[in-house]
């Protein structure tokens, strides 16, 4: 292993001051913003929260308005357009933020991608038992790009109709994985350690899905995005199997050894269905671009 865990997540705070989604991690300040121009066929838009008079907190609309006014002026949804501007996709997806009523909006065909306020303010509330502050800010960061690109996900299969064996949340949770995996590499390990950190303090639960549900347990989906970190950077994330303070490895040493092969499935079916509406010159420039610089964290 590369790293201990505390000096990796040490060194991934760094990462996290050079300001990932200031919209999320405020305080901080892009030095020089990548040239790439935000993909077109992403149109994004935060809708102002709506006022629901049955929610269990009266506060809730407050809340919301807050998360409102900091996605207007912090544009992380903009960021992510940059992300994906090698995307070339036969017809637009809309990425929207809106009042839902619950934590998920489920994509239908043709309809827009929602991300919640619900699951926005999940996010934030659980985040804020963390008493470390970059800590903290690494895992609202890392959790809010992983529903976004998770929620992406069920778009794009539809768009490029690609074919899903089994479970769709399961397919959408390694292609959410995969994806991070080639953001450059100091975006990639703040945002799978932070989305990792955020399933361990909400006691392992991401959505709160019961077994009997028909969606993946959250348990599940957990153990195929580590799975999928691992497989593809043994390296950087190989602390998750080994022991720590008395308690279990993360990723116990029976699935660990099969993550490489399910990172090699999930890159060839990348390669075979996704990789052929990517323009490739774009995708070296997103993994070239010089995204942030070192600034202070906090509010």
């Amino acid at each position: 292993m590369r790293h201990s865990n505390t000096a990796r997540r040490r060194s991934l705070c760094i990462a996290l001051a050079l300001g990932l989604w200031p919209a999320l991690a405020a305080g901080t300040a892009i030095a020089q913003a990548p040239t790439l121009a935000p993909n077109p066929q992403i149109q994004v838009e935060y809708i102002q929260p709506k006022h629901n008079s049955a929610a269990a907190d009266p506060n809730q609309y407050n809340d919301f308005t807050t998360i409102y006014a900091w996605l207007r002026v912090r544009q992380p949804l903009e960021e992510i357009q940059k992300f994906l501007a090698p995307l070339r996709l036969p017809r637009p997806i809309k990425l929207q933020v809106d009042t839902c009523g619950a934590e998920r909006r489920a994509y239908v065909s043709g309809g827009p991608v929602t991300v919640c306020y619900e699951l926005i303010d999940k996010i934030e509330k659980t985040a804020s038992g963390i008493t470390d502050g970059d800590t903290k800010q690494m895992v609202i960061v890392g959790t809010f790009t992983e529903v976004v690109l998770h929620e992406l996900a069920y778009a794009i299969f539809d768009v490029l109709q690609v074919p899903v064996w089994g479970r769709e949340d399961d397919a959408a949770d390694r292609l959410t994985a995969f994806v991070m995996m080639q953001f450059p590499e100091n975006v990639a390990r703040t945002t799978i350690i932070g989305a990792a950190e955020f399933f361990l303090v909400s006691r392992k639960t991401w959505t709160g899905a019961a077994f009997a549900n028909t969606r993946s347990p959250d348990a599940q989906r957990f153990y195929n995005f580590l799975c999928i970190a691992y497989g593809g950077d043994s390296l950087d994330f190989g602390g998750w199997t080994e022991a720590q303070n008395g308690q279990d490895p993360l990723l116990p040493d029976f699935r660990a050894k099969q993550c490489a092969r399910e990172y090699g499935q999930v890159r060839d079916a990348f390669s075979m269905r996704i990789m052929p509406y990517v323009d490739p010159d774009l995708l070296l420039q997103v993994k070239a671009a010089q995204w942030f610089r070192q600034g202070e964290l906090g509010r």
